[in-house]
């Protein structure tokens, strides 16, 4: 599978890179912005190890290489962004930052480690208005518990789990959790992103009578917050869906003051564009508002590409920049399966990223949108995960960043269809699953030149990493004025 996270998610260990001063042009043009901050200098050893048995593995867990997030914020309000991290077989990390880019693991005294669940995506935010950030763990795997955990800030450097008594105890296989004030009311309400277990090989017609008899349990789900306790209505704001998500991204898309939604898909499932109708519920647009979209839809970010005031779309999936990773993994050239899709009803899905610029131009309140990821040049940044648009050298155009990598090539041609060809015993599931291909590969980030050229910028900037690299936050750490780069890596210290 791929996975948001998502998460924006969603997703694994820990790369910290660290932005130098780049306020003047000429620096961010002629030197490296960036430097690779290890953990002796950080003191930030969070990694997510993953260790594979007969019970869990590729082949009895197929979304074991999601990996895990990172969320940034000031949990104790001195004007210092400190870091989160979730782990899969591991524990949470919260980190305190004490200045100067050094950081405190908390974990243990303020409560927040977690248990045996499977974490996933981590969102922080003020869920009970009281000034002091909160923490919003989403939470999937293979083996119960699956519910959903929210620390409860106790505003004295510990914190309190507290998701039942609040109504976000989801428990459909989470990988994101997305807040904002849906109706315009004071409070924070919360999409939280659903990736139900599904086989990989299902026909497009199971997606179909999915999509068309969709289950609370397997849906994404929307809850309102009325006041320290948030309510279901995800049916009532015409939200109740199938899809396998992997992100949901919030933005105003169509320039009328209320935020709307992009949910992007994994596999056959289509992504989702709901514009907000102001009156308690969504709209579906995607078809309408896009001439096509990825097929395997991994994370999305939502910004100004152009300055020209309207919010564009970037979805990134699994296209690989190199020809020979190209014909490895590629997985989308089936005709078949690609009008299978489209005569299902579905939309247009092309196995490449997509760079939707917003024309400025709505019908009805739906925005209209192009694809220019082939003209901008990034459209093929290989398994990727979560991007996030940020001014990285200061200048005024919001680059992009990429995180990047899966574990193992669960797509790679040679390996499985020499598979194909052996009949598989249970008892040799892990052996197999040892012996898929593996290759570190680097993260991406592109310099944004205007006029829609972006320009890869790994080896100027000083982006020098290969991993297996999932969630992703940027955050200003030690309040210079430039922007940091914090990534969740599979196997890998920050």
């Amino acid at each position: 599978m791929k996975s948001s996270i998502a998460l924006r998610l969603f997703i694994c260990s820990l790369g910290l890179f660290v932005c130098m001063s780049c306020s003047e042009k000429t620096k961010a043009v002629n030197g490296k912005i960036f430097s690779s901050l290890d953990t002796n200098q950080s003191g930030i050893d969070f990694s997510n190890v993953l260790t594979e048995n007969d019970s869990l593995n590729y082949f009895t867990y197929a979304y074991l290489y999601m990996g895990g997030g990172v969320a940034t914020g000031d949990i104790n309000n001195d004007g210092l962004p400190d870091l989160f991290f979730t782990g899969n077989q591991v524990s949470n990390k919260l980190y305190l930052n004490k200045g100067n880019l050094q950081f405190e693991d908390i974990t243990a005294t303020a409560g927040v480690a977690g248990d045996d669940r499977w974490y996933t995506g981590v969102t922080m935010a003020d869920i009970n208005g009281d000034g002091f950030l909160d923490i919003y763990c989403s939470v999937s795997g293979k083996f119960s518990p699956k519910e959903n955990q929210l620390f409860i800030n106790n505003t004295d450097g510990t914190f309190t789990e507290q998701a039942a008594e609040y109504g976000l105890a989801d428990n459909g296989n989470s990988v994101q959790a997305s807040f904002f004030d849906y109706d315009k009311d004071g409070d924070l309400d919360v999409y939280v992103a659903n990736y139900p277990p599904t086989n990989f090989t299902s026909p497009t017609f199971y997606y179909s009578f999915k999509m068309k008899n969709p289950k609370s349990s397997e849906s994404d789900h929307l809850y309102r917050n009325d006041g320290n306790k948030f309510i279901d209505i995800t049916e009532e704001a015409g939200l109740k869906n199938f899809g396998l998500t992997l992100s949901a991204t919030v933005g105003d898309i169509n320039n009328d003051t209320w935020p709307d939604l992009y949910v992007s898909n994994d596999f056959n499932s289509p992504d989702f564009m709901y514009i907000n109708n102001q009156d308690g519920t969504f709209k579906e647009v995607v078809k309408e508002a896009t001439a096509h979209t990825a097929f395997y839809g991994m994370g999305t970010d939502i910004a100004d590409i152009n300055n020209d005031g309207n919010l564009d779309i970037f979805q990134v999936d699994m296209d690989a920049r190199s020809n020979r990773r190209k014909k490895a993994n590629m997985a989308s050239m089936n005709p078949s399966l690609f009008w299978a899709v489209v005569n299902a009803g579905f939309h247009y899905q092309y196995m490449h990223n997509c760079m939707q610029l917003n024309s400025g131009i709505y019908t009805d309140g739906i925005p209209h949108f192009s694809n220019v990821s082939r003209i901008t040049g990034t459209s093929s940044t290989d398994w990727s995960w979560g991007p996030l648009f940020a001014d990285f050298d200061n200048d005024g155009n919001k680059d992009l960043f990429v995180s990047n990598g899966t574990r193992k090539e669960i797509n790679n041609n040679d390996y499985f269809n020499k598979l194909d060809k052996i009949k598989i015993k249970e008892d040799t599931l892990l052996q197999l699953s040892n012996s898929i291909p593996s290759e570190k590969i680097e993260n991406f980030i592109f310099r944004n030149n205007g006029n829609l050229d972006f320009e890869m910028a790994n080896d100027i900037w000083g982006i020098d990493y290969k991993g297996f690299s999932n969630g992703v936050v940027y955050a200003d750490l030690d309040n210079d004025g430039d922007l940091e780069i914090i990534t969740n890596n599979i196997d890998d210290k920050a």
